[in-house]
């Protein structure tokens, strides 16, 4: 695909091709996958919609996690709702990303990358071979100057430190940090391996070709473009799912909503009768009547 893209571009006149063609196959990736990425944020605005009444299920059933997860699979069985709908599109994008890198660092590895890419001296530097790491940064300096010289290795640097930049920004426009709560040790953890996400993928960036690092910087930027505007247009079923789920009942009162979710077993649990083999009856009744 890049090397179609190149030679269409090159006879055309297009200046820096490669560098072009790693840009319009990013470009073209995320317009295949765009239907996948519209499937897993419509599912992420429907779920963060249905949270209160999840919520409420959870604390209605807290001594009982047999009830809790029937209670809250009849909530998704009722609003339609696949909690695992945004799952499979982030596991489908995986084979692409790895193609990608496979397929950059081969071509970069063959010195097929020749030609560099506005201030980027050669797509194919500082290093081709992955397993040399970053010698080209921490060998064979002299008089105080690295291999390559001051101007051509901060030139390769400017990647690592763009794609750090776009990084960072795509978690906090995309609200990656939002749901983290401080207080709480387990999203503590979850913090932190986003805040330090950026610095690693920026060390990744100086063992890899620069046509690598390219390509993350566009992925990056398409990316969260991508996500942004689609968010935006997504918004509607997320409001369309809360008018829904206002009528299950008060949110200040848990048993009318969870009665309406699943009256049958409800119904069986509060009379003490026994609805299938699967319904623990050990419980006692006042789980299910406490919170009312």
């Amino acid at each position: 695909g890049i090397f179609a893209l190149h030679d269409k571009l090159e006879s055309a006149g297009a200046p820096y091709p490669y560098g072009l063609s790693i840009f319009f196959f990013v470009l073209g990736v995320k317009l295949v996958t765009l239907p996948l990425n519209w499937n897993q944020l419509s599912s992420s605005a429907q779920m963060k919609s249905i949270k209160p009444q999840q919520d409420l299920v959870n604390e209605w059933y807290q001594d009982n996690a047999q009830m809790k997860n029937m209670a809250t699979a009849d909530l998704f069985e009722k609003l339609n709702v696949n909690p695992l709908a945004g799952c499979l599109p982030s596991l489908a994008q995986i084979p692409v990303f790895l193609g990608v890198y496979y397929s950059v660092t081969s071509i970069a590895k063959a010195q097929v990358f020749t030609e560099g890419f506005l201030w980027i001296p050669n797509l194919s530097g500082p290093i081709a071979d992955r397993r040399d790491g970053i010698t080209w940064l921490t060998d064979n300096w002299v008089d105080g100057a690295p291999s390559l010289g001051w101007e051509t290795t901060l030139a390769y640097l400017t990647i690592p430190a763009i794609l750090v930049c776009t990084q960072t920004a795509a978690l906090y426009l995309l609200g990656s940090f939002d749901a983290i709560d401080e207080t709480k040790k387990e999203t503590q953890t979850v913090g932190l391996v986003l805040r330090v996400l950026p610095l690693m993928i920026g060390w990744f960036a100086l063992n890899a070709p620069s046509g690598l690092g390219l390509y993350w910087v566009f992925n990056n930027v398409l990316t969260t473009t991508q996500t942004v505007l689609v968010k935006k247009l997504v918004e509607k079923d997320e409001l369309q799912v809360a008018v829904d789920t206002a009528a299950l009942g008060p949110r200040r009162d848990p048993l009318p909503m969870a009665s309406d979710v699943a009256p049958d077993w409800v119904k069986a649990v509060e009379s003490g009768k026994i609805l299938g083999n699967d319904v623990d009856l050990d419980a006692p009744e006042e789980t299910a009547v406490e919170a009312a």
